[in-house]
């Protein structure tokens, strides 16, 4: 099934002029000899991101016109290297990076003179995610117990790790969950740390890219993409070509941008985005809290990535639109009796904020195919130019910078192409 916001995906030929697979090795289901090398039968690839996904996945369709299939034999479990030239550049998955694994075979056809089918690749940290667990305690930042769990459960090495530092301490029993489970669990507890500009906000991304594993503070993420909007990639509509343009960092696309959602009122409603009241049960003293959350309160630590605050409707921002009712969740007991949250991470404000945090971050989305790209990756930001209608070098209201939430990248084919899914929170503040 084509992803939402890929390429749309046919049966075509061989890898598209530009594409080069530089090595495309199966080893034999018991890890010895030499692997075989299947390039020269590749007819497409096509490798995913998505910053709600712990895992990146890749597909690979296969034209075999040798029987390899019962021959290597091509099964479940094999160990698979692979390197490939997109664009001048490589994407790379082997013993030094990270090697990926068959996890399925889907598709299989034989005919007369030639077999076709699907390989679905996950990495070794995918596959070692299923066959250990977590049941230690741990204690102190979240940030570190993140990287603890990584690193011991998963043997993830320090330089494919990009976790941002939390404010907030949190005491941890597992409870023999997977690691990768924990890991996403704990992101969506985790604060900004103290020393942020955008302190004591919440709404953590934990990730995976092909360059390691990833933990980003939404709101600083959109600090930075701001303060360096300069050098920000942008890429802009034109309808008459999709070559690179002189500028640094500009490409132009001639696909039809496909407009998603476009800041639907009664969705952000139910998810309390303007204004919830949120009643909390303290399990430690028993007695009831209330926090209420407030959409135009929260800027200054809540950002946003085209506007300075969303336009709130006047008459539906006085009123709570969502209530919750729920245990605060203070993680375990110490030894003492105490509790591992101290005053700056106070879990009621982070509990409010981190769920109309992310339904405003999805509140407008755009689908687009570029020309080939890989140095696009997930949760990376860029800017998108759409020119009002019959004009050329005016942004219309859907330009601006948007967050990638998804990236797939296509090498063969009917073509290489990135197709991407760039959400935000609010439209470009026209002048």
């Amino acid at each position: 099934m084509t992803q939402v916001g890929s390429p749309r995906y046919n049966n075509g030929a061989c890898p598209a002029k530009g594409t080069k697979i530089l090595n495309f090795g199966i080893h034999p289901p018991k890890g010895e000899g030499k692997p075989f090398d299947l390039s020269l039968q590749v007819r497409e690839i096509s490798y995913y991101e998505d910053v709600m996904d712990a895992t990146v996945h890749m597909t690979i369709s296969i034209i075999d016109v040798a029987g390899r299939f019962n021959k290597l034999p091509v099964r479940s479990g094999n160990k698979v290297f692979i390197e490939i030239e997109g664009d001048g550049k490589l994407l790379r998955f082997d013993d030094e990076t990270e090697p990926l694994y068959i996890s399925n075979i889907l598709g299989y056809a034989a005919e007369a003179k030639r077999e076709t089918y699907t390989l679905v690749l996950e990495t070794k940290t995918a596959f070692n995610n299923h066959i250990t667990r977590v049941f230690e305690k741990y204690k102190g930042k979240l940030s570190s117990t993140i990287t603890k769990i990584l690193k011991e459960k998963l043997e993830v090495p320090d330089d494919r790790m990009s976790i941002e530092e939390t404010s907030n301490d949190y005491t941890f029993c597992a409870g023999y969950r997977r690691p990768l489970h924990c890991c996403t669990w704990l992101s969506t507890k985790a604060m900004s740390s103290a020393n942020s500009d955008t302190s004591g906000s919440a709404g953590f991304l934990f990730f995976q890219t092909r360059e390691g594993y990833i933990l980003r503070d939404v709101d600083k993420l959109f600090t930075e993409v701001l303060e360096k909007k300069d050098d920000a990639v942008k890429y802009v509509y034109k309808m008459d070509k999709t070559l690179a343009d002189a500028n640094k960092n500009t490409y132009t696309f001639s696909n039809q941008p496909i407009m998603g959602n476009s800041h639907d009122i009664m969705d952000q409603l139910r998810n309390g985005q303007f204004k919830t009241a949120n009643h909390y049960y303290n399990i430690i003293t028993k007695k009831p809290e209330f926090k209420e959350y407030s959409y135009e309160k929260s800027v200054g630590k809540q950002m946003t990535l085209s506007a300075e605050i969303e336009n709130v409707p006047e008459d539906f921002k006085e009123n709570y639109s969502r209530m919750i009712l729920s245990p605060v969740d203070y993680g375990c007991l110490d030894a003492k009796g105490g509790t591992s949250v101290n005053e700056v991470s106070s879990p009621y404000a982070m509990y409010a904020q981190a769920s109309a945090r992310f339904s405003s971050l999805y509140s407008q989305s755009i689908t687009i195919t570029v020309p080939l790209n890989i140095d696009v990756t997930a949760g990376m930001a860029l800017y998108l130019k759409l020119p009002e209608l019959n004009k050329t070098n005016t942004d219309g209201p859907a330009s601006g910078f948007y967050l990638v939430s998804h990236v797939s990248h296509r090498f063969g084919g009917d073509g290489d192409a990135t197709g991407l899914i760039l959400v935000r929170d609010s439209y470009i503040k026209l002048s």
